[in-house]
């Protein structure tokens, strides 16, 4: 009897690894096709001169149910942010809002800070208690998906100060959508892992992450540097695929596991029709050397400022040292919107601008630029009934299924689900 081909998965984001993962522990052979010569998508991390750059300001929520489970993460170091913020207006002094239930000593300067009034710090309060409340997919039910962040956050009663203020840039930082416009669902779900958890990254950057997926793979089931053009079938059934080289590989099973528009092309070359999320929302962080801190603390800033053109910042080595060599500082400044898409140029003055009058810091202009890395593609669109618009696993084409975020939530957990939904479906195939 000729053994079990293996399953093909395309793509070797988180998705794709925690496909894998599920598989090989059900011990169904599977083999992973990536087109860059390492693993992780969109999770990726490249040191630079002894400085650690994710790509794109990245953290992990270490209260995340599925995800956390997969990882090892004593293994990972992680290294937690403050469990607050802070608001800055353009040059006023900045003031701290943070969960004084996680940290006491937050307690007195949340109190004192101006920037919210006592009622919205009650509200707050009571938004804590009722995200902490629901069952991880309890966020998701349909009262809440149905209505924007924004519309949820007028009924709870919060004033627009507090909307602008705070909501905007923080939330907006998390959703990537300063207007609030993504789903209240979306919204909840991270206000409760804020709440139960940390926020962190691993000391070697966010590509430990899916490094660490990887290393706990079959040897051999990783296969870098192959990139599919075309998914191949026979009728009704999927057969194979066609790699950039021309090579073909065989598989009953291909499991599409790349972001959601290669998802849709390359099941189009199989004639087959995947609706996937048609807008996305993009985002550019600049990574600034210096020799004292640019900002403050281990807190995230974030930009109150009219005007403004970073959303969020914070210097990365005040929360992990590992990130910047010693005696060195790195700070990441996160824009998003259309600033984001403005030229190098401009970018980088009106950041230095905004970091200077942020922190206060002089040394903001004369910061050596490391990078910009450009993310056009950082999440996908979750505006209100994106529940409802779930993609599933299984496909019209016998055979070949979708292991993604857009079966869950744009966010790593989101990402980890969908891989491990997509090799349950495959696995429920063989039964």
């Amino acid at each position: 009897m000729s053994p079990e081909p293996p399953t093909l998965i395309v793509g070797g984001g988180i998705s794709g690894l925690m496909c894998a993962r599920t598989l090989a522990l059900a011990g169904a052979p599977v083999r992973l096709l990536e087109r860059d010569l390492t693993v992780g998508g969109r999770v990726r991390t490249t040191v630079q001169r002894g400085f650690q750059l994710d790509h794109g300001f990245q953290v992990l929520f270490n209260a995340y149910p599925v995800l956390s489970a997969a990882l090892d993460l004593p293994a990972l170091r992680l290294r937690a942010f403050r469990p607050a913020a802070f608001i800055a207006y353009g040059g006023a002094a900045p003031s701290v809002i943070g969960d004084a239930l996680a940290d006491f000593s937050l307690l007195w300067p949340t109190l004192r800070a101006p920037s919210l009034s006592l009622v919205d710090k009650l509200r707050m309060l009571r938004l804590r208690s009722f995200a902490t409340s629901l069952a991880f997919d309890d966020c998701f039910a349909d009262r809440y998906d149905r209505v924007s962040t924004l519309v949820f956050l007028r009924a709870r009663g919060f004033s627009e100060r507090a909307i602008t203020q705070f909501f905007a840039p923080f939330y907006g930082g998390i959703l990537l959508d300063r207007s609030l416009q993504t789903s209240a669902a979306v919204l909840l779900y991270t206000f409760k892992m804020l709440a139960e958890g940390r926020t962190v990254v691993p000391a070697a950057g966010m590509g430990a992450i899916p490094a660490q997926l990887a290393s706990a793979l079959p040897a051999g089931c990783v296969c870098t540097g192959n990139s599919v053009q075309r998914v191949l079938r026979d009728g009704d059934v999927v057969c194979g695929v066609e790699l950039d080289s021309g090579e073909t590989i065989s598989a009953s099973v291909v499991v599409l596991a790349c972001d959601a528009p290669a998802i849709a092309a390359l099941a189009a070359t199989a004639g087959v029709t995947i609706a996937v999320p048609e807008r996305a929302l993009g985002c550019t962080t600049l990574y600034f050397r210096s020799a004292v801190p640019l900002l403050d603390g281990d807190a995230l800033w974030l930009n109150a400022a009219a005007d403004a053109t970073v959303s969020h910042a914070i210097t990365l080595s005040n929360v992990a040292p590992s990130y910047a060599p010693t005696n060195e500082c790195l700070t990441a400044a996160t824009v998003l919107g259309m600033a984001a898409t403005m030229s190098d140029a401009e970018l980088e003055s009106r950041v230095r601008s905004d970091l200077r009058n942020m922190g206060g810091k002089s040394q903001s202009g004369s910061a050596e630029l490391l990078a910009t890395w450009r993310v056009p593609y950082a999440q996908y669109v979750q505006a209100p009934g994106a529940t409802a618009r779930r993609v599933e696993p299984v496909t019209s084409l016998t055979g070949l299924f979708v292991a993604s975020e857009i079966g869950h939530t744009s966010s790593l957990e989101g990402a980890a689900r969908g891989g491990i939904a997509a090799a349950n479906a495959v696995l429920a195939r063989g039964t």
